[in-house]
């Protein structure tokens, strides 16, 4: 496993585990985020994301099935699976189940990820959570 690979790991394992502390091990304090609600600057915003995230699905979980790696970039295919209580990303639920897909790009830059692109099946989420109906 390469750094870059072991670094994308653990970064998931420690949010997982709600040890948002250490998340400045993994990640620069100017990383760039991409994700399915826009593009934000800063460790302080992701661990509040994490934090959000860990306060509406106590279970959360990120399974990394498969990883390849080049250099200081790093791409994943994700399982992500919990029970959501209450609001996360504006969704909210009372104990709903979900098991989504998720893919990962990673840039590192000196030890730490620099800019982290997700992508998450975002419609299955919400049919498995019930925000809308099932077509």
């Amino acid at each position: 496993m390469t750094s870059v690979e072991s670094l994308l790991k653990a970064y998931f394992a420690s949010g997982d585990a709600g040890d948002l502390d250490h998340l400045g091990r993994y990640l620069r304090d100017d990383v760039i985020l991409h994700d399915p609600n826009g593009r934000a600057t800063g460790l302080d915003h992701e661990k509040e994301t994490w934090r959000a995230a860990r306060a509406a699905m106590q279970d959360l979980r990120h399974d990394v099935r498969e990883v390849l790696s080049s250099g200081s970039m790093v791409a994943a295919r994700i399982t992500v699976s919990g029970t959501l209580h209450g609001t996360f990303a504006g969704v909210s639920a009372d104990g709903r189940a979900f098991e989504v897909d998720q893919a990962i790009f990673m840039l590192v830059s000196g030890g730490k990820a620099q800019e982290i692109w997700t992508i998450v099946d975002t419609g299955s989420f919400y049919r498995q959570v019930g925000a809308f109906p099932e077509s």
